[in-house]
């Protein structure tokens, strides 16, 4: 497997500038190169770091309000919850007391025991309302009824005065005999204005029933509305008593205590937390990698976690994720690698080595001969019209003699765009010294 770029490039001024095959000036003064093309094929290399173990979640568990601890809980064997005890996530892990939430909490709910009361009778007015609607249809339409009657009794006997009055003026008939029947008229006409002031009193009895039912309807939507009021400031402040219960946020272990029977304790600013629970199930190993590395340390990478503590144990991995980003001050990534922990030997603090292994699938090598370091840089040289073109390169890892190329730009250039290797390319292998850019050259 190659070493490192900076390793292996550092014996480079002592090889490049040397070939068994010395460059041999020509006449016409071109020089005799021997030439190499570069190549194809897959990388693989590893790499590895130093790394540390962590527990997957690691939670300060603290008071959201203030009060007296009044009993610490205890685990299934009946022990006191302490440093070590495993405990699965809700379980309680202390109690305090607070008198004042539990009185409030009991008023609340006598409040909404009081709002239910007044919903219920407030429902049972409904019904009378409905009856007293009921009642006054059936009166209006009774007066409805004694007017048809009225009215009609009027008709009759304002058809008999009409007659009358024609008798009378024929002499059939006395006007003493009119006298009876025009009494009969106007009590008609009296008793047909009775039932017209029955239906109107009706009409208003209705009116004001059907008003009174509407304003029934309302006090339901008020009731109904005073018991979900209710209700919610009882669920607030038995929400407030549940504080009350010091709880684990999950599966874990509990690995601090810092509270104990009686203390008070209150909402932390920065304080000490009541304990800290740990979940070990699954451990997360956090591993710096060289920004060298860095593009191909990416989720889903193979790897091997070696624990010199635990005899060197190694436990197969992959990287699970990755920071994304090399961190300027180090230059390092951070990869994470999330392992099973189902036996708990994997203790959070240990030491570990991470070893990752990486492949770059069509990476282009060329001879360690063809490439010359100076400047702090690395150059080659490619044949192009027959003369020696002298390139930048960016350079990767290595394998065996051949060493892997990642860009390239020509030597005057100052800046700009790394352009890759086509692996068309014929760069001259060895002696590389006696080379300068643009001379005559020839195989």
């Amino acid at each position: 497997m190659g070493k490192l770029p900076w390793i292996l490039l550092a014996l480079l001024p002592l090889s490049c500038g040397k070939s068994a095959a010395p460059i041999v000036e020509a006449a016409g003064g071109a020089a005799t190169v021997k030439i190499a093309t570069p190549k194809k094929q897959a990388l693989h290399w590893s790499v590895e770091q130093p790394a540390t173990i962590a527990a997957y979640e690691t939670t300060p568990v603290a008071a959201k309000i203030a009060g007296y601890v009044k009993a610490i809980a205890t685990d299934k064997q009946g022990k006191p919850i302490d440093i070590g005890s495993v405990v699965v996530s809700g379980q309680p892990l202390a109690t305090l007391d607070e008198p004042e939430l539990e009185a409030e909490a009991a008023q609340k709910k006598a409040g909404v025991d009081q709002a239910v009361a007044e919903l219920e009778q407030v429902k049972k007015d409904v019904a009378v309302a409905d009856a007293q609607v009921v009642a006054a249809k059936a009166m209006l339409k009774e007066a409805e009824a004694g007017i048809a009657k009225a009215l009609a009794e009027f008709d009759r006997w304002k058809a008999e005065l009409a007659q009358t009055d024609d008798l009378v003026l024929k002499k059939v008939i006395d006007t003493q005999s009119r006298a009876v029947l025009l009494k009969q008229y106007l009590a008609a006409e009296a008793t047909r204005t009775e039932a017209d002031a029955r239906v109107n009193t009706a009409k208003a009895a209705l009116g004001e029933r059907e008003a009174k039912r509407s304003k029934v309807d309302a006090d339901v939507a008020a009731a109904t509305a005073r018991v979900k009021v209710a209700e919610a400031t009882h669920r607030e402040a038995l929400a407030r008593l549940g504080y009350a219960n010091i709880t684990a946020p999950f599966d874990g272990i509990v690995t601090a205590r810092n509270v104990h029977t009686r203390h008070f304790v209150q909402p932390p600013a920065a304080g000490v937390p009541l304990f800290v629970v740990s979940r070990l199930d699954v451990v997360r190993v956090h591993v710096d990698v060289p920004e060298a590395s860095a593009a191909r340390t990416t989720a889903g990478a193979k790897a091997l976690v070696r624990v010199p503590a635990l005899g060197n144990a190694e436990f197969p991995a992959s990287i699970t994720r990755t920071s994304g980003v090399v961190d300027p001050n180090t230059r390092m990534l951070r990869a994470e690698i999330d392992l099973v922990n189902e036996k708990r030997v994997l203790q959070p603090g240990l030491y570990a080595f991470v070893r990752i292994e990486a492949e770059a699938a069509d990476a282009v090598l060329l001879p360690a001969g063809c490439i010359l370091a100076a400047d702090e840089t690395h150059y080659v040289y490619l044949v192009e019209g027959g003369k020696a073109v002298k390139y930048r390169v960016q350079v990767g890892r290595s394998e065996g003699t051949l060493i892997q190329l990642l860009g390239r730009r020509k030597a005057t250039a100052t800046g700009g765009a790394w352009a890759p290797f086509s692996g068309e390319e014929r760069a001259v292998n060895g002696n590389l010294g006696a080379l300068a850019d643009g001379v005559d050259v020839k195989e």
